[in-house]
Formats: C-alpha cells, structure tokens, sequence
C-alpha cells in the first residue's frame, strides 16, 4: 500500500513538473515575460514560489498604473524604486493619487533619479509643472517619450535643450513650448521617426527638417503654419483637425499617406505651387473630411495626385442657390 502511495505521489510530483513549464525557463526569459505584466500583476509574482521570489526584482521594471482608476500612494511609488534593483523598462508617471498625497515636484524628481530607472526605455512624463531637469539623464537610452501637461518655457528647470539619440517616439499633449524649443530638440534626436502634437501652446509656426521622421501627426489647435522642409523619410502626414493651418511640403519625396485634409485649410502647398494646381505622385493615400465639393473639382483633385490608390472622403455636396 505504501509502494503505492509513494509511486501515486512521485507521478503527481512529475506531471505538475510537466505541467509548469515555465518555471524551468531561464531567469532572462522570465524576467522579459514579468516585465511585459501590469506593475501589480508583475509584483504578485514573488508569492507563486521561491522560484520565483527574485524574478521581478532583478526584471527590467515597468512602472505602469495608467489604469489604475482607484490611483496610488505617492510612497508606494518610492517604496517599489526602493526594492527594486532595475534596471528600468517603462515608466508612466501616475496622474491620479490616493488620498490628498500628491508628490512635490522634489519627490518625482527623485523617482526619476533612482538607479531603479537606470536605462529607461519608455517614459510617460505628466504634471502641472516645468519639465524636471532629471529627464536629461535618459538621454543616452529612452526610445519612447510622452509628455502632457507640463511646461517647456525657457528659464526653467529644463534648461538647455534635449539630446536623445535612441528617441524614435515622440508625443506632446497639452504642453507649452516654444518654437525654438521644439526646433532644437527636433534636431537633437537623430532617429526620430514619429511625431505626434496635440494641443499644444506657443507652436504657431512649425518647420520641420529631419533625415529620419517616417510620421507626423498634427492638431492644429495652435499651430498657424507647417512647413515640411526637408524630410527625405517621410511617409504620413496627418492632420487631426483644429483651426486654419497653413501647410507647404517643400521636400518630402516618398510622402505615401496625406490627410485628413478639410475646408478649414487656408492653403496646402506643394513646393512652390499650391495644392490645387500641383501633382503629386508619390501620395497613394488621401483622406478628405467635411469638404465641399462638386464633381469637376473632385475630378481636378484626382488629377493631382496621379498615384492615388485609396481615397477616403466625408464629402458635403454643394448645393446649387
């Protein structure tokens, strides 16, 4: 009877050996699988076995309570940077705080200096603030950046511009900067490949001049003029809607994706001829929103962009008085 048992018991010590897999993974795999986890999930980690107790402390960290609705405390954040040994992956500044404790711009300066965050690659950086000169630091390793609600104004604690050299991401939303800000960090990311501006303030005129953006997108909530000119890569130029802006593509030989272009336009220009005489072969996707037009003028906009394979249109037809 006992034989039994022992031989019931090693064949059910053998099938959850079979069943678990994972575990015998190396700890570089399942560190990469930790980090992919929401923050909480990734912590909780540590409890399924002493396997795997270590795993998320050593994983690259990703630091993420964008969905946390209930939001956090301001000293669980420092408590995780604290235990953590890094090195950092993803960091998404909190918008919401448990409590009445929102951390001080001295605080969240000090998240961003922890060695927890060392070769960050992602960073999310929100605040009703001036950027934090902490940023800098990432400039060496940050591949993506998202930056909202803050404050790019000169004078501040962000001075000097930023030179990131792995940048290939870039989002602003609902930020103040100035043109000339924008300009030199533009030309401080070698590798930049998308850009995304949203709402943004102090960005009436906009001159771009990159060997490497792909896409460009835009809502021209302030922005006047756009002026694309030179930007040997770029493939998408879109539009998100706003007030009257004018645009001029001066060098954008392999642009494949324009719009959404609308009557708000003042003016969309192609080299030194406006758009509605020039052709433009390299566009092969057109996107018209909320325009009037009647057939002969659809018939010369076609005619303008020989290419064309996909056009999208919300079209409102004119009526005849």
């Amino acid at each position: 009877m006992g034989m039994v048992t022992r031989a019931k018991r090693r064949r059910q010590e053998e099938e959850e050996h079979l069943a678990d897999r994972i575990s015998s993974l190396p700890d570089g795999v399942l560190g990469d699988i930790v980090s992919l986890l929401p923050t909480k999930d990734a912590a909780r980690t540590q409890v399924l076995s002493s396997r795997w107790r270590h795993i998320w402390r050593s994983a690259p960290l990703n630091l993420d309570f964008h969905d946390d609705h209930v939001g956090i405390l301001a000293s669980d954040i420092s408590s995780i940077l604290t235990a953590h040994r890094g090195p950092g992956r993803r960091f998404v500044m909190p918008r919401r705080y448990r409590g009445m404790e929102y951390p001080t711009s001295t605080t969240r300066d000090g998240w961003l200096r922890s060695p927890s965050l060392d070769n960050l690659q992602e960073l999310e950086f929100s605040g009703n603030s001036l950027l934090l000169p902490s940023v800098h630091r990432f400039s060496p390793t940050l591949c993506i950046a998202r930056f909202s609600d803050c404050s790019f104004l000169a004078g501040g604690n962000d001075a000097g511009p930023l030179h990131w050299l792995l940048l290939k991401q870039l989002i602003l939303f609902n930020v103040t900067i100035p043109e000339s800000s924008l300009h030199a960090w533009l030309a401080g990311c070698p590798v930049l490949e998308s850009l995304l501006l949203l709402h943004n303030r102090y960005l009436s005129r906009l001159q771009i001049v990159s060997r490497s953006l792909r896409s460009i997108g835009v809502h021209s909530s302030s922005i006047q003029q756009l002026v694309i000119e030179d930007a040997p890569c770029l493939e998408r130029l879109l539009h998100f809607g706003g007030t009257q802006m004018n645009i001029t593509v001066m060098s954008a030989p392999r642009l494949a994706t324009l719009g959404k272009l609308f009557d708000g336009f003042s003016m969309l220009q192609f080299g030194a001829t406006v758009f509605q005489g020039a052709v433009v072969s390299s566009v092969k996707v057109l996107a018209l929103y909320d325009v009037k037009l009647c057939l002969d003028a659809v018939i010369n906009l076609l005619q303008c962009f020989p290419h064309l394979q996909k056009l999208y249109i919300n079209l409102s037809l004119r009526t005849r008085g």
